[in-house]
């Protein structure tokens, strides 16, 4: 067990000592410095009271020194007498490491940010500070969305910093901040939370990324993609329209040629049959030409929906009356109604796209002599049309592409066909905020089917 010197003994032994020793020391000292030789024969009493008052005031500060010093080694004693070795090491490994800590936090290059419950900024790193141009100082305790949030992204922060608060980690967001000379910077976080030891929520820490440099470099690499796919399509567009384009012409000017060069050879029949070549080549050349530019105004958006009231059943005769005939391909077109349905809001000139180019492409791939159902129901809240053929059908790994633009399948083999229509056709259903669908079977035929919401106007 270890004794502490206390003051009050050290204070008695002192004063016993004076006692015994100040007199005849203090006398001979005195006599020695030559101080009033012959007043120890005249005067003994003085000299000794004089002697004893200047060998107390000596003590007394010797005592003093002695005593403040003796003081701070009982403290030093004290703290270090419930320390242990392995704590004050902990404690210096301890300190240690918040200085390593906080050397990593001011020299990694990614944005680290401390935040109270609140969202008040406890902790702000070099990293920071070099994009925001705000010092530590100057953010220490104000909230994160005085500061760098933009408006739009002010209600988003608070609301990830409330799931943070309950425990919801650990979630990543990205959003803009502003420096202060006014410049945005994209941050890609990510947030965690610190517990205390009552697993409560006791600092919210947020790790982030500049990724402003990254964003424009993704923007400007499906820029270029859009351009290559743009490219892509112009020259698949001119091949292909370039070839139908040519088809038809070829035809009208033979059939004209021929009419021209003997027009007293041939029968009323064959006139007809010519002329007909004719009428059905320049309305192909106009489906064509009105496919082009449907799809032109719907990528530029000036493709619009504009419903009125429509008669369905004159309205699908009149498109069946619309189809070109072709007397080397003779066909077979009925319309069936599965429903009585006089008038609905629709978009004549979108539905005429979308029937004129399905049963298009249903006689083009269907044999001759074959049969073409369009079918229509209708109800109170929707319109369904079915194009029905008995052709060389899809094959499986076609159906996923089929709509889009200039696309076409496998078994085509030479039929001409520009891979447009189907895609003209779904563009149209999506501004009717319909749906369009398909069921084939290779060798059997093909079944489109249109669905359409609508209000009907009246039924019969």
């Amino acid at each position: 067990m270890t004794h502490s010197i206390q003051p009050k003994n050290l204070l008695a032994g002192l004063g016993l000592t004076l006692l015994i020793l100040s007199s005849p020391i203090a006398v001979y000292v005195w006599r020695l410095m030559g101080f009033a030789p012959q007043a120890d024969r005249e005067h003994p009493l003085l000299l000794i009271t004089i002697t004893n008052g200047f060998s107390i005031l000596l003590l007394i500060g010797i005592y003093y020194r002695f005593w403040v010093r003796l003081r701070q080694l009982e403290q030093d004693n004290d703290n270090s007498r419930f320390l242990s070795p392995e704590i004050r090491d902990r404690q210096q490994a301890e300190l240690q490491e918040q200085n390593f800590v906080s050397v990593i936090l001011d020299t990694a290059n990614a944005l680290i940010t401390v935040l109270d419950q609140q969202g008040r900024i406890i902790r702000f790193n070099q990293t920071c500070e070099r994009l925001t141009g705000y010092s530590f100082e100057e953010v220490k305790g104000k909230y994160i969305w005085d500061l760098f949030l933009i408006p739009e992204d002010i209600e988003c922060v608070k609301t990830i910093i409330k799931e943070l608060q309950a425990c919801n980690f650990p979630n990543e967001h990205e959003n803009y901040w502003i420096a202060r000379d006014g410049t945005r910077r994209l941050i890609y976080w990510y947030n965690r939370v610190l517990l205390d030891d009552n697993s409560a929520v006791k600092y919210l820490i947020g790790i982030g990324i500049d990724i402003t440099e990254r964003q424009q470099a993704e923007k400007m690499r499906r820029q270029l993609e859009r351009q290559q796919e743009l490219s892509q399509l112009q020259l698949r567009f001119f091949s292909l329209v370039s070839h139908e384009f040519r088809t038809p012409l070829s035809t009208i000017l033979a059939s004209v040629q021929l009419l021209q060069i003997c027009p007293n050879k041939f029968s009323p029949d064959k006139k007809i049959r010519n002329l007909q070549r004719i009428e059905s080549a320049a309305k192909r050349l106009r489906q064509m030409l009105d496919n082009i530019l449907t799809i032109n105004r719907a990528e530029t958006g000036q493709l619009e929906f504009q419903p009125t009231r429509v008669n369905l059943e004159q309205f699908c005769q009149g498109i069946l009356a619309e189809i070109p005939r072709n007397p080397d391909n003779p066909y077979n077109l009925n319309l069936v109604r599965q429903a009585d349905c006089s008038r609905a809001c629709l978009d004549e000139q979108l539905l005429r796209s979308i029937l004129i180019n399905l049963l298009t492409n249903a006689i083009k791939y269907s044999p001759p002599g074959s049969t073409i159902d369009l079918r229509s129901n209708c109800t109170t809240t929707e319109v369904n049309f079915q194009v029905c053929d008995q052709g060389i059908g899809i094959i499986a790994d076609d159906i996923p592409h089929i709509f889009e633009a200039f696309y076409r399948g496998k078994n085509i083999d030479s039929i001409p066909g520009s891979g447009l229509g189907l895609t003209v056709a779904k563009t149209c259903v999506i501004l009717h905020g319909g749906n369009i669908s398909v069921t084939s079977e290779h060798g059997v035929g093909t079944t489109f089917t249109v669905t359409i919401p609508c209000e009907v106007i009246s039924q019969v």
